[in-house]
């Protein structure tokens, strides 16, 4: 099957869960996967490095490879600086990450979020700016154009931020 099909997610997917269904019975407080992500969340350290061996090795029988250049992990309310340590790999640690299209930070702050998504609003409107600013496209037109694609890139995942006052 080629890059790109169709069939391609769809096998993917099922290829994962298969793989991932001996992990997925250890006892482990939050896992997340979407399309080729995985998120663990846990609160103990050494827990969370057995996990992530766990789902390297299932990875591996299965042919796969965990990238460990692409994985990080983040600690919120914690002091330990240090990085994970799997095998021979170092997994470093980030103050913040892009999950589902948000920017999480470790302190839970949404600074970066709302940053992240004014600067996405602003490249779609560079891109649609020549066919917003033309004198001879209807206003009606502009402001759909404006709702389809600036504003669900600025507001995304608006439902969950945080209330601060």
């Amino acid at each position: 099957m080629h890059q790109g099909s169709v069939l391609s997610q769809y096998l993917f997917s099922m290829i994962l869960d298969e793989l991932s269904a001996s992990v997925q019975k250890l006892a482990q407080p939050w896992l997340l996967m979407y399309a080729d992500d995985i998120a663990l969340v846990d609160g103990d350290k050494g827990r969370l490095t057995r996990r992530v061996h766990a789902w390297r090795e299932a990875l591996e029988n299965g042919g796969l490879k965990l990238n460990v250049a692409k994985t990080e992990y983040m600690a919120c309310n914690s002091t330990d600086l240090t990085s994970l340590r799997i095998g021979d790999d170092t997994i470093e640690r980030t103050d913040n990450f892009r999950c589902l299209g948000s920017v999480l930070d470790a302190s839970g702050d949404i600074n970066r979020d709302i940053k992240a998504r004014i600067s996405g609003a602003w490249a779609k409107w560079l891109e649609v700016m020549g066919f917003i600013c033309d004198l001879k496209m209807p206003v009606k037109l502009k402001g759909q154009v404006y709702k389809t694609i600036i504003r669900p890139v600025l507001t995304y995942g608006s439902e969950a931020w945080p209330v601060l006052e």
